[in-house]
């Protein structure tokens, strides 16, 4: 039987409780008593990582919605909950388990929107950066003035708990600032930069 939930990306703790279970699927309950079918107890969350795991590499990000997903990528994002989770029909009437497979898919599609979020956000982030360093380069090549290219970054994406975007993690007392003899030669040129913005927003518009 594969059990997905080794493969949980940056969450060792669903592998771990998949092996404290002797390697057998999870025991799962959904809410039938509030109506939801939501996924409950304390498993609850395994099954919604599993499954933001496998939207995100199974399942295309330019959809409007998760209903408009293909079958067969629906299914490659969902049908493992049915193997490492135990979704038993026999626990349900018929009509209550028609429900529980609905709210599966509402988490799947949870998922997605939050998939969906973070696939724009960071187009966006590209895009304001590229186009930054387009207004740079412009205003350098007509003034001759050589701006830091770090500052530009940094200017645009900002500095978060010591991680700058775009550059990484930063130490304490590391210098990454670049050297007073940066050239021209060291910027991209004004057709690349345009070149990737027009890239950039063409697949925001997709995107969206």
């Amino acid at each position: 039987m594969a059990n997905v939930l080794n493969d949980v990306v940056g969450d060792d703790s669903a592998a771990a409780a998949s092996q404290s279970n002797g390697r057998k699927s999870l025991p799962i309950d959904f809410d039938t008593k509030e109506g939801t079918y939501l996924p409950t107890g304390e498993n609850q969350k395994y099954l919604s990582r599993v499954v933001g795991t496998r939207v995100r590499q199974f399942v295309h990000p330019y959809f409007d919605r998760w209903v408009n997903v293909p079958e067969e990528q629906n299914t490659r994002a969902t049908g493992c909950i049915y193997e490492s989770f135990d979704v038993n029909p026999r626990c349900y009437s018929k009509a209550d388990y028609k429900l529980v497979v609905d709210g599966i898919k509402d988490t799947a599609a949870r998922r997605y929107r939050e998939y969906k979020a973070n696939v724009n956000a960071y187009i966006r982030d590209k895009g304001k950066l590229v186009e930054e360093r387009e207004a740079q380069t412009q205003q350098t090549s007509s003034s001759g003035v050589v701006v830091n290219e770090h500052n530009v970054v940094l200017k645009v994406l900002g500095d978060y708990r010591g991680h700058r975007r775009a550059v990484g993690r930063v130490l304490r007392g590391t210098s990454i600032s670049h050297s007073s003899t940066t050239t021209l030669l060291d910027q991209p040129s004004i057709s690349q930069s345009t070149q990737t913005t027009n890239a950039l927003k063409s697949k925001m518009e997709t995107y969206m």
